[in-house]
């Protein structure tokens, strides 16, 4: 019994030990992620140990001025630590660390702790280009998890000068991606970018070379594909439908009930597909790309779309009002199709380049249908030109009739006792009809009456 306490203790002094090299061996670990998309790539290799996030940014091209290229921390700009980087006009490579305040030019004020710059890991040449630096960590950072957050921006028409404080241009192009830095970095299977070979990671022109890392069902991905889903359903079945049944329904049918309440299921949609985007987007600024730039214009021309519709429908067919209806309407229902195209190239989920493909062969079918549509608009002229003169005509003998008719105490027709007398339209009721007397009636049956005849 007296060596039961030194079992005890020793058993306790091997699970302390295993522990301790547990969390040496989890400390001495790396995480890695590498995001891809059509303008620039991104590798962050985690290390718990350093508290230290090491990235290489690549691109396409390279030996030559390209534009500027960032990626920064974080779900936006305000407070993002940014890398820019670009190359001079020597050909090579510079970085710039930068920071916001809101959606604003990013300056070198920066709060966070200053990047390590790699030059020996950052090249350019007819292969491409790649930046690598590494952020450190400060105690009030986040650590990295399996849905850490970065944002991007480009603008591959704008050359800085080779100062790392150069003034840059507004991006043209922008965006977010999600990295798992939770899962084990195996060095020996990475793509990045290798000073020594020369070789980069080549951005995806398509979603075959996506990673699966930006493809996590999250709450901002469900968000996305609920808005996507109800546009396509508004801008491609329901006012595609709205608008050949007002070209067809007019000559063949009647048409404007249907019209009006397909279109106003159509606005319904589109506004809870805008209600769905701001709320993905939360606190971040709204309406900054041009594709939430346009959707936003559209919603607003759709409203009035939808007052000008009811106004002009009480004209007549062929009004200035109505015709301006159906010109903004074909006008915008364009607009809406084209920027819903545009919308699959920001998701960073990387939606397959045969979705807008398919997209658009279903607005050259919509557009064949409203052109074959258009054959129709001569027997609807002709219809209507039927219809204002018969309105017409029967105008006109309500006229003659009111002017030219018999007034009530005028009249010098005759009629028999048991003759109705003719009523007019508002003339009001017939006047009552005398019986004929008494004396008038016996003579009247003697001298019917056989015998009597003379």
């Amino acid at each position: 019994m007296s060596k039961l306490p030194a079992i005890i203790t020793a058993c306790l002094l091997l699970l302390l030990s295993a522990l301790a090299q547990a969390q040496t061996s989890s400390q001495d670990s790396l995480f890695g992620d590498t995001s891809c998309n059509s303008n620039l790539c991104l590798r962050v290799v985690y290390s718990p140990s350093e508290k230290r996030m090491n990235m290489t940014m690549s691109a396409n091209g390279g030996g030559a001025p390209i534009g500027w290229y960032s990626v920064g921390t974080g779900k936006r700009m305000d407070g993002s630590n940014m890398m820019i980087g670009w190359v001079d006009t020597e050909g090579k490579v510079v970085m710039s660390q930068r920071t916001a305040t809101g959606h604003v030019p990013p300056t070198t004020s920066i709060t966070a702790l200053a990047a390590n710059i790699e030059p020996k890991h950052s090249f350019s040449n007819s292969t491409g280009t790649v930046w690598a630096w590494s952020f450190p960590m400060s105690g009030s950072d986040t650590a990295p998890s399996a849905s850490t957050p970065f944002i991007w921006a480009v603008n591959k028409n704008d050359n800085p000068a080779s100062s790392t404080s150069a003034q840059i241009k507004r991006h043209t192009a922008f965006g977010s991606m999600t990295l798992d830095l939770t899962k084990p970095y195996d060095a020996s299977s990475s793509s990045g970018g290798d000073s020594a070979s020369g070789t980069t990671v080549t951005p995806a022109t398509g979603a075959g070379k996506q990673k699966l890392s930006n493809r996590i069902l999250n709450r901002n991905n469900k968000l996305i594909i609920a808005h996507m889903v109800i546009m396509v359903v508004a801008w491609f079945i329901l006012v595609p439908s709205a608008i050949l049944m007002g070209r067809f329904g007019r000559t063949l049918s009647t048409w404007f009930v249907v019209h009006r309440n397909i279109q106003i299921a159509a606005f319904l949609f589109v506004l809870i597909g805008l209600i769905l985007i701001i709320v993905e987007v939360g606190s971040g600024t709204h309406f900054e790309s041009t594709h939430a730039k346009t959707g936003l214009a559209v919603f607003l021309i759709m409203f009035v779309q939808m007052v000008l519709g009811a106004v002009g429908h009480r004209t007549k067919r062929f009004h200035v009002s109505r015709i301006v209806h159906v010109v903004i309407g074909l006008g915008v229902t364009v607009v809406a199709i084209w920027n819903a195209t545009t919308g699959l190239s920001l998701w960073q989920w990387g939606a397959p380049r045969w979705a807008s493909w398919i997209l658009w062969i279903w607005f050259a079918l919509l557009a064949v249908a409203y052109l074959a549509g258009l054959s129709l608009l001569p027997r609807d002229l002709r219809q209507w030109r039927e219809r204002e003169a018969g309105n017409a005509r029967q105008e006109k003998q309500a006229y003659v009739g009111l002017g030219h008719g018999s007034s009530p105490g005028a009249s010098t027709q005759q009629h028999s006792p048991s003759e109705q007398s003719p009523s007019h339209p508002g003339w009001g009721s017939p006047p009552l009809q005398t019986s004929p007397s008494r004396a008038y009636q016996s003579y009247s049956s003697q001298q019917q009456a056989p015998g009597n005849r003379i």
